[in-house]
């Protein structure tokens, strides 16, 4: 196919000239180490010069967050929320998606912003949660409140979990371990029990449980028709994989 020349006194774009594309660009970016990736690096891996790639993309933070997004879609199977789940179980299978691919992203994460750009990539199962959630007679108020704030308990629990990932420490108990020591224990005797006991809130029961609230809260606090989990007992979690 031949290529047409853009109307720039007969120049073709830098990008074009070099023979690249965006989708080689993120791929290139890949196989760097994200830690100390550069425009300059990306270049030098695909054999152009540095303005070939910024004629797709304009600056170093911009290419992490294209790479970001793009690890983020990739970061689980894809998910399917069955015709006739509850609007339960769509929350439940939506959160443990979305959160799976949060943590996917790794140290990536921190370059994904809530933005559209980053909800458009899970507008399907956002969806498929909107349906469930009206057709159990919620409005559509309480629908997209409801969205928010479970999509929000999401980015808390990944949030915490590539913490601990990537600093191996259970940063909660340790603070509340040095709060309390060198004082009387008396007076902190539950808080001092509980750490002691070493229980850890930042494993996926603790993401179980907050979903779990949240349901029982929406199912509390909104009025709709269906108030009842009709899998609640037997299928209180369920992943994207078992959909």
């Amino acid at each position: 196919m031949t290529e047409r020349t853009p109307a720039t006194g007969g120049r073709r774009g830098r990008g074009r000239r070099a023979g690249i594309d965006l989708e080689g660009i993120i791929e290139a970016a890949r196989s760097l180490d994200t830690r100390t990736l550069t425009m300059q690096a990306v270049a030098d891996k695909l054999g152009v010069d540095r303005k070939a790639v910024n004629h797709h993309v304009s600056d170093r933070e911009s290419l992490l967050k294209l790479l970001a997004l793009d690890t983020f879609s990739k970061g689980s199977p894809g998910v399917e929320i069955p015709p006739d789940a509850s609007w339960q179980q769509a929350c439940r299978i939506y959160a443990a998606a979305f959160t799976d691919r949060l943590i996917a992203a790794d140290a990536l994460a921190e370059h994904l912003m809530p933005d559209d750009s980053l909800y458009t990539q899970f507008i399907e199962p956002a969806e498929a949660v909107a349906k469930r959630m009206t057709e159990a007679g919620f409005d559509d108020e309480g629908t997209v409140r409801c969205l928010a704030l479970l999509t929000n308990l999401c980015w808390a629990y990944a949030r915490d979990a590539l913490y601990v990932a990537h600093s191996g420490e259970r940063l909660r108990p340790r603070l509340t371990r040095e709060t309390v020591e060198g004082r009387d224990r008396g007076a902190f005797e539950h808080l001092a029990r509980i750490v002691d006991r070493g229980i850890d809130t930042y494993d996926r029961s603790q993401f179980d449980l907050s979903v779990e609230i949240f349901l029982r809260g929406v199912e509390a606090v909104l009025p709709h028709g269906e108030a009842a989990d009709p899998t609640h007992g037997s299928e209180a979690t369920v992943r994207p994989s078992q959909a």
